[in-house]
């Protein structure tokens, strides 16, 4: 760890007009704070994050950066960094105000969650330091393409406590990434002091654990910071790889507009770092330079009060956001319903784990946008072999082998994907992603959205799920539900090869994220002719799996063909059949559905996953609303008991899967009705 610098010997590097810039732009960041915290206690701002104290840190580390050229991923302080960046007080204030043209989210998030693809500055979330790996796979994309961006991510000490802070810091030491960490040490984690969230009281010394430099710098001098930073970007961009920047520094207001900060600081406190101004620092050093006299001082704060009191009479004065806008961009690309799924009629005979697998190879020589990444899919090709021969083929820079950490997994691939590569991220089991839930539903199922369109994420992650393969309770999960209430996903749940091929293909080149289940068991045990060329298999359209009239099976996943063996068994009896494939989970094909439903007038759903609250009860109640009057007898379930999946035994695995028997009898008891 390099120790405390005094800038004011480190300025050589910067021209008069940049210090002057500096200062003004560090002063126009006060300015506009204050009129912002002051429109909140007017009760014209609803919701207010200040930045008071941090000037010198943002101000200081953004000079460095290559504004529109390096990638930036600021969190929600960082006032300061956008101003120098190049956003404007009123865009900013736009935001304040939730108006329209707020150039951040269109009035989508709060004020300061910040995003600009002009300014490649990428849309953020309130959640602490999810944005780290982002930038993970931003710098990746932009090492192998031999470009020369670097990453720069900004975040508080707080989010050092976090794992997707450690998981970054180990991938960008492993590949010794372009990428520089700055953190904005003010020695708060809200009310919680750096000594009882860190036990360490330099969050820099971390970086040494993984393998690259970490400085401390005094964050109320702007010159050092600049200094610091400049060292730890020009050796990013020079293939030197990653550097932890910590600043220390202070907030003089509360956490925000809705904190108390007297309950956990004291009067004396705050006036002792007040006492360290960064502003009157940097003043006093330029005077001292002979670049800022009083009298230009005062002149430059009267000129950026006018500007700010315009700023935000103007941003004020702006459109609010159209209600029914509220209701879009919720996907980069809605999904179509055709009246029927295109139907294989002939093909080479595969399994479904020879289709991933060539699909994927063919989708990765066609595009070479195509990376894939996931723990095991190198060398090894997987646990399943989904990945054999690609590493062999594309190599290392494509197909990545990750350490076993599934939020960086994910967080690195949406990163890829705003990079404008097609990342496909493999979960080795559905059982382990939800290390990566806050990664999938906070941030990749959101980022069209809150960005107001701005930003798209093509990524899609793979996850062989369900039981029946004696996996037990962590290798036997049907996670499908939990991503299919989640606004933002599409869910699929392909189960022959032809579809898995269609589909896959179908979910690289959509713009939006993909979670793209494969059941485990069909792996190798169903096989099944897949075309060749470019076969697409649009998401979003529910297959019927076989024509009936008298009563109608909704499914998907391995049960598809349970349903069609207990389809046979009853039209042996004289019942006409339906079997409906569902395949795409989320959207739901609701024209498919009750489509089938009223056709029949009796329908029996199907699943794998436990019965409560599981994608059954959501098609039952879309039917009884919309199709009950069609309805010759109460929609059945058949479905898992609300147990962990699933147990070990052989005995206890048997007792809760649901089989063909299971089907029959239920369908049994359902036509009888």
């Amino acid at each position: 760890m390099t120790e405390m610098t005094d800038g004011a010997q480190q300025s050589g590097s910067l021209r008069d007009n940049e210090l002057r810039s500096m200062y003004r732009t560090m002063l126009l960041a006060r300015v506009l704070d204050k009129k912002i915290w002051g429109l909140n206690r007017m009760g014209k701002a609803a919701f207010v994050v200040s930045a008071q104290g941090h000037e010198a840190t943002q101000v200081g580390a953004a000079t460095a950066i290559r504004a529109g050229h390096d990638y930036v991923l600021p969190y929600y302080r960082d006032l300061g960094v956008m101003l120098t960046l190049g956003m404007t007080p009123e865009e900013i204030l736009l935001g304040v105000f939730a108006r329209a043209a707020d150039p951040n989210s269109g009035g989508r998030q709060m004020p300061n969650h910040w995003g600009s693809s002009r300014l490649r500055v990428i849309s953020s979330s309130s959640p602490i330091a999810t944005q780290l790996p982002h930038a993970g796979g931003l710098a990746y994309a932009a090492q192998k393409r031999g470009g020369d961006e670097v990453a720069v991510s900004f975040f508080g000490e707080g989010g050092a406590s976090k794992g997707d802070f450690h998981e970054t810091l180990n991938f960008a030491g492993i590949h010794r990434l372009p990428m520089v960490f700055i953190c904005e040490n003010n020695g708060y984690a809200i009310s919680v002091p750096l000594a009882k969230e860190s036990a360490t009281t330099d969050i820099a010394d971390y970086a040494q654990a993984y393998g690259f430099p970490g400085v401390t710098v005094d964050g109320n001098d702007a010159l050092a910071v600049h200094a610091s930073v400049q060292v730890a970007i020009d050796r990013a961009r020079n293939g030197g790889g990653p550097s932890l920047v910590e600043c220390k520094t202070y907030r003089f207001m509360a956490h925000t507009s809705d904190d108390d900060d007297r309950s956990y600081r004291t009067k004396e406190e705050v006036d002792g770092w007040k006492a360290r101004d960064p502003l009157p620092r940097m003043a006093a050093m330029l005077r001292d330079m002979g670049l800022l006299d009083d009298l230009a001082r005062e002149e430059v704060e009267t000129e950026l009060r006018v500007q700010v009191d315009k700023a935000a009479l103007d941003a004020e004065a702006a459109a609010e956001p159209d209600p029914s806008t509220a209701f879009t961009k919720v996907f980069a690309r809605t999904l179509t319903v055709t009246d029927r799924a295109p139907q294989p009629t002939e093909g080479i005979e595969r399994t479904i784990i020879d289709t991933v697998r060539q699909t994927l190879h063919d989708a990765m020589a066609a595009d070479p946008r195509v990376v894939i990444l996931g723990e095991d899919v190198g060398p090894r090709g997987g646990v399943f072999r989904a990945t054999d021969g690609l590493h062999a083929a594309f190599g290392d820079d494509r197909v990545i082998d990750t350490p076993l950490a599934e939020s960086s997994i994910v967080g690195t691939g949406i990163g890829l994907a705003l990079a404008g590569l097609r990342p496909v991220v493999e979960i080795q089991f559905a059982d382990f992603i939800h290390s990566a839930f806050d990664q999938i539903v906070s941030e990749a199922a959101k980022m069209h959205y809150r960005s107001n369109g701005e930003f798209n994420l093509p990524m899609v992650i793979r996850a062989p799920w369900g039981g029946g393969v004696h996996g037990a309770l962590y290798h036997s999960q049907s996670i499908e539900v939990f991503y299919a209430h989640v606004a933002g996903l599409k869910v699929v749940a392909p189960s022959t090869p032809a579809d898995v091929a269609g589909m896959l293909r179908a979910a690289i080149d959509d713009p939006d994220p993909v979670v793209f289940l494969e059941h485990k068991k069909t792996y190798r045990s169903i096989k099944g002719p897949v075309p060749e060329g470019e076969w697409i298999v649009p998401l979003g359209v529910a297959d019927i799996a076989r024509d009936g009239k008298d009563v109608s099976i909704i499914t998907y996943g391995m049960h598809r063909h349970l349903a069609l063996e207990a389809a046979d068994a009853l039209a042996a009896e004289g019942v006409s059949v339906e079997v409906l494939d569902l395949r795409t989970i989320s959207p739901l094909d609701r024209q498919a559905i009750l489509g089938s439903a009223s056709k029949c007038g009796r329908v029996l759903i199907v699943h794998e996953d436990a019965i409560s609250f599981g994608v059954g009860a959501e098609i039952a109640a879309l039917i009884v609303e919309h199709a009950f009057w069609d309805l010759d007898a109460p929609v059945q379930r058949l479905a898992m008991a609300d147990v962990p999946a699933m147990p070990f035994a052989a005995s206890l695995e048997h007792a809760v899967t649901i089989g063909t028997q299971h089907i029959i009898d239920a369908l049994h008891k359902l036509v009888a009705i």
